[in-house]
Formats: structure tokens, C-alpha cells, sequence
């Protein structure tokens, strides 16, 4: 595989083509909005948020709010917002998931010969947008399994504690050597599924499989080419490493100053259509597509 030729076709699709950087942009949005969570706790100076016994407030000047519940009103507010804020999150997230289908089926029109628009890889992506979306959740399953596991190896723990204390015996080792096990194995499965994902979203949109067989046949071909798909790898992420060092200052400065906002955010999506076109590009050359280039397929090794 000649890389140098796979990056520099890479670019020159996207330059030629502006309308992959722009849903590269949607998708560089959508990875932002729906991709990251976490956990935060209410802690006060002395102890843990008591929301059952918080100070009441009257709002005696005023006729309208007086005797007003504030705690319970405060608390009704922040679940709306709440609600509001994974609506918009999960929409941002299935755009985005929607318009990295369309990309893929974009970048694979234009390296084909064919012609293909903005609106005509957003309704490619929109028509699998079910099987997108279901490509996108399974990587979330052993995240979710290690969620669960967590809540139920911290109940162990606290009830082993508590047995403790109590005098009797408890095998503290014996519990957290299969507690390590599990976590690493799921750590790795979400990580291999994550890795898969980017073959399996070229699966759906390319050879219209479902979502099981779009991951198997993601396998297939990662297995049959997995060399070439390490330094593939490994190339993106030294050129994203020397970007990142030759753009960290701008992006400061961009960052600080919110009228430069929508430059990060094309600049970002550049990047997105890039990558996402490079991989489409591979793709085609390891299943034995076609490209415009004088009718000939790219040779493979």
C-alpha cells in the first residue's frame, strides 16, 4: 500500500469537494455533543448535598412566590434542563452518526467517478440511519456492562466491610482478583468494538449489511489487512500529534477569542472529512473497489 499517494488522494478528494468538509463538520459536532459523559457529586463544607433537608426560603416581598418551596422548584428546574440537555445531546449525536454515513458514502462516490452532493450522502446516510445508530450503541455495551459491574462490586465491597467489622472472616483478595478480570475484559472488548466500528460503519454503507454483519464483516477485513490497518493507525495518530504541536498556540488563541469559534470548529471538520475519507479510501482498496483513476484498482500491497 502506498500511504504517501492514500493521504495525498485523501486530501485531494476533500479539497475538490468541499462538501465533505462540511459534513465533516456535522460530524465533528456530533462527536463532541453525544460522545463523552461522566458523574459529578454535591458536596457542601462539612458533608454530602442533603437535598431532603435543605433550609426553606420565603419570598415574602414579593405576592406571587411567597411561601414558595425553593429547594423543590430549584430541583424541578435542573431535571428539566437536565431532560432538555440529553434530547439535545442525542439528537446532536444521531446527526452526527447520520452524517458520518453520509461522508463515507461521499468520499466513496467522488474516489469512484460518480457524482454525489451534500443533500445526496445526507439522505444516504439518513436511509441507514437506524443501522448507524445501532453500529454506534454497540461499542456502548460493555461500557454499560462496566457500569453495572462497578454498582454491584461497590455493594459487594461495602457489604464485605461491613462483615468485617463485624469480626468474621472476609476475603478481600478473593473478591477484587475477579472484579479485575472482568474490567479488563470488558475494557478491551469496548476498545476492539470502538476499533471495529470505523470498518463496520464502511460495511453498512458501502455493502448495505445490517448491523451484525456489518461488524463481521469489519472483521474480516481488519483481520485479513491488520498490518496495513496498524500503520495506517499509527500514521494518523503521528500526524494528529504533529498538528496538534504546530496548531496548539492558534487553537489557544482561536479558543479565547469566541469570534474565532466557527474557524476552529471548520478546521475540525476538515480533519474529520480527512480521516474519514482516508479510511474510506483503504477500504476500498483492501475489498477491491474501484476508483476513478484510470478504471484500475489500486494495488493492495
Amino acid at each position: 500500500m502506498d500511504y504517501g499517494k492514500l493521504f495525498s488522494r485523501a486530501w485531494d478528494l476533500i479539497w475538490k469537494h468541499k462538501f465533505l468538509i462540511v459534513l465533516g463538520i456535522l460530524v465533528a459536532l456530533g462527536g463532541s455533543g453525544g460522545g463523552s459523559g461522566g458523574t459529578s457529586g454535591f458536596s457542601g463544607g462539612e458533608g454530602d448535598f442533603n437535598i431532603r433537608n435543605l433550609p426553606r426560603f420565603d419570598f415574602n416581598l414579593s405576592a406571587p412566590f411567597r411561601n414558595l418551596d425553593l429547594p423543590a422548584f430549584a430541583v424541578g428546574g435542573i431535571l428539566i434542563l437536565a431532560a432538555l440537555a440529553v434530547m439535545i445531546a442525542l439528537v446532536i449525536w444521531v446527526v452526527g452518526l447520520i452524517s458520518r454515513g453520509g461522508l463515507i458514502y461521499g468520499a466513496n462516490a467522488v474516489s469512484t467517478g460518480q457524482e454525489a452532493t451534500f443533500m445526496d450522502s445526507l439522505r444516504a446516510g439518513w436511509g441507514k440511519g437506524w443501522r448507524l445508530v445501532g453500529i454506534g450503541l454497540v461499542p456502548a455495551i460493555p461500557v454499560l456492562l462496566l457500569m453495572v459491574s462497578a454498582f454491584f462490586s461497590a455493594g459487594f465491597y461495602i457489604s464485605g466491610r461491613t462483615i468485617a467489622r463485624e469480626g468474621q472472616f472476609y476475603n478481600l483478595p478473593g473478591f477484587f482478583v475477579p472484579v479485575l478480570a472482568v474490567t479488563c475484559v470488558l475494557v478491551l472488548l469496548a476498545l476492539l468494538l470502538s476499533l471495529l466500528r470505523t470498518f463496520a460503519n464502511r460495511a453498512c454503507m458501502l455493502e448495505d449489511r445490517g448491523v451484525i454483519n456489518s461488524y463481521r464483516r469489519g472483521f474480516e477485513v481488519l483481520g485479513d489487512h491488520f498490518g496495513q490497518a496498524l500503520v495506517l493507525f499509527l500514521l494518523q495518530i503521528a500526524i494528529s500529534l504533529g498538528i496538534w504541536f504546530v496548531l496548539l498556540l492558534p487553537s489557544i488563541l482561536i479558543a479565547l477569542c469566541c469570534f474565532l469559534w466557527p474557524l476552529l470548529i471548520v478546521v475540525q471538520g476538515a480533519f474529520a472529512a480527512f480521516y474519514s475519507t482516508l479510511w474510506t479510501l483503504a477500504w476500498n482498496q483492501w475489498t477491491g473497489q474501484k476508483e476513478e483513476q484510470n478504471n484500475e484498482a489500486v494495488p493492495v500491497s
